[in-house]
């Protein structure tokens, strides 16, 4: 395929906001494809080169992405600069300058798909000394050898910063349709992708070997799996109605893991397929010789002060992601990770086990020494006991506990009712806090002027729509070097004018890419007239009321935010908490 044809779809794609017109678009991409390539034109519809949980490097720096144009287009660095200030967007200013270009190559040729994914491959994968020169030469490379329109996308990709307001939802029903029409088997590709977390794999096995190859894609040590999700519940006497007999489990405020083994390789993924691995060393080293070949575990990493045996908040876990200074940081911050399920066990599929068989091969697999701890556990039907269990949670300085269905399998990707959280309180609010994506910020006023930050408009996910929905401004709970951290990591990702992933009424001073998750709790839901959440007919909608800011959550992907539907069961159980209060 020549490259041409991609980016004239990505310009489409760029100009519509109707979920229903890009999935057409996707799927003529698609009839125009040769099955070779279906796997690259799905990464790059992405913004990538490979799967999310590969680490594929692609960012460059702005400095580094001017003097690429400089060189492949003969015009000074401070051309490139000064137009850059201007039009705020280095995809167009590539796309004006080479459309412009004073020199141009005798070599020019025309850009196929194949050349340019495998550049841009080479372009991530490069490392170590001269890696920025060469990074550079591969870019000006391209880039002497593009139109204008190709110069465009080929900057935003390696940018990191494509927006076409694509996501695998998008894709998974493009798929669907390309298959039969309409989006009657997106779970079946879902389901593939929720084992695989792969979406090129998962259209390239069904261009080149059909639907019943799909549906044999079966979960590997060697690629992350979708967790499963929790639902909530607000009270413990809710719970025993609903469950009867059950395991309640410690909830940990920690970082949320996957543990791989795969013979000798042992591998850390977080719950949105990022590689942790390199960060928890003495991790690795235990599940290395755990006498097994092949598992996948799912755990809670967290630290703890080994001096008074206490948890630390996720603050301290989060600690650890920093990609050097690790044995340092080994001492500052020591880890345990304490597993609640096992999904492989020797390659055999543990899934479609009830949670109290995996439970027992958990138990077998898990030494329960040293760092490799198991949850604390309960089994019980009893109101009281399970609030005892709770109140112990919490006065460990905990989150509170996990309730699980014993019969329950394992669903992978999937919030189900078979895994209900009950979280402590927060003083005067919400039975829960909040995940929400932030999509835009204010500058900072009175005191925040020095910080030029000061609140972020932030907003859940409408699976219906497949949009982000506005929730809150949240302008409290921040310290001072919050607010210098927003102002400088927001400031990176501002964009000129509204994601097109973003459903607002309300106009921040500045919006930006949605591509920062935070945790807020708020002192409950109302009703309200401006905000886009659960909207309804009459144009009311859903609002946090105070907001404040908690933390940071690195860990999580941009689809891991509370979605609407999690905001109204909210709304409900605090109708009927304040009816029974």
């Amino acid at each position: 395929m020549k490259f041409n044809l991609l980016v004239k779809t990505f310009s489409e794609l760029e100009l519509t906001s109707s979920r229903l017109k890009m999935t057409d678009l996707i799927v003529d991409l698609f009839k125009k494809a040769d099955k070779k390539e279906i796997d690259k034109i799905i990464y790059l519809l992405l913004g990538s080169v490979g799967p999310s949980y590969q680490d594929y490097e692609l960012g460059l720096g702005a400095s580094l992405a001017e003097q690429a144009i400089s060189n492949a287009t003969g015009y000074s660095l401070k051309k490139v600069d000064d137009l850059f200030k201007k039009l705020g967007d280095l995809g167009l200013v590539a796309e004006k300058l080479v459309s412009e270009k004073k020199q141009s190559s005798l070599a020019s040729k025309s850009l196929t798909l194949e050349h340019v994914f495998s550049s841009l491959v080479k372009i991530s994968s490069v490392e170590g000394n001269g890696s920025q020169t060469l990074k550079i030469r591969l870019l000006s490379e391209l880039l002497g050898n593009a139109s204008g329109l190709e110069a465009k996308y080929i900057m935003r990709i390696v940018l990191g910063d494509l927006r076409l307001g694509i996501s695998a939802p998008t894709i998974l029903d493009a798929l669907s349709v390309f298959a039969v029409g309409d989006k009657s088997l997106r779970s079946v590709f879902e389901k593939a992708f929720n084992v695989t977390s792969d979406l090129g794999l998962v259209a390239k096995t069904f261009f080149e070997k059909g639907l019943d190859a799909i549906k044999e894609l079966k979960m590997s040590a060697e690629r992350p799996v979708l967790p499963a999700l929790c639902e909530r519940l607000p009270s413990a006497e809710e719970i025993i109605k609903r469950f009867g007999k059950c395991a309640v489990e410690y909830k940990y405020d920690g970082m949320r893991v996957m543990v791989h083994k795969n013979n000798d390789e042992v591998k850390i993924f977080s719950r949105r397929q990022s590689d942790l691995t390199s960060m928890f060393p003495e991790v690795v080293e235990a599940v290395k010789k755990l006498p097994f070949n092949s598992l996948i575990l799912d755990g809670e990493v967290i630290s703890f002060n080994d001096v008074t045996g206490e948890y630390l908040p996720f603050q301290g876990t989060v600690q650890r992601k920093r990609k050097y200074g690790i044995d340092k940081l080994k001492k500052e911050f020591p880890v345990h990770v304490f597993f609640f399920d096992i999904l492989l066990k020797n390659d055999v599929d543990l899934t479609g086990f009830p949670f109290v068989k995996r439970r027992h091969f958990l138990e077998k697999v898990v030494p329960n020494k040293g760092v490799l701890k198991l949850s604390e556990q309960i089994i019980t039907d009893n109101v009281d006991e399970l609030k005892r269990f709770f109140n112990e949670a919490v006065e460990k300085g905990l989150e509170g506990v996990v309730v699980k269905d014993l019969n329950a399998v394992y669903t992978v990707g999937a919030r189900k009712f078979a895994w209900v959280k009950l979280k402590r309180s927060y003083a005067g609010g919400l039975e829960d806090s909040v995940d929400i994506i932030v999509v835009g910020f204010y500058r900072g006023k009175g005191k925040r002027t020095g910080f030029g930050f000061g609140g972020f408009l932030g907003a859940v996910y409408d699976k219906s729509k497949e949009k982000f929905v506005t929730i809150a401004r949240v302008g409290s709970g921040f310290t001072e070097e919050d607010l210098s951290f927003f102002n400088e990591k927001l400031s990176k990702i501002k964009i000129n004018n509204k994601s097109k992933l973003v459903d607002s009424l309300i106009e921040p001073d500045f919006w930006v890419e949605p591509k920062l998750v935070v945790e807020v709790v708020a002192d409950e839901i109302t009703r309200s007239p401006v905000h886009t959440c659960g909207r309804d007919k009459e144009g009311v909608g859903f609002a946090l009321r105070f907001p404040r800011f908690i933390k940071l959550r690195e860990d999580k992907s941009i689809f891991d935010v509370t979605t609407v539907s999690e905001i109204k069961e909210m709304f409900e159980n605090q109708k009927r908490t304040k009816v029974d209060n």
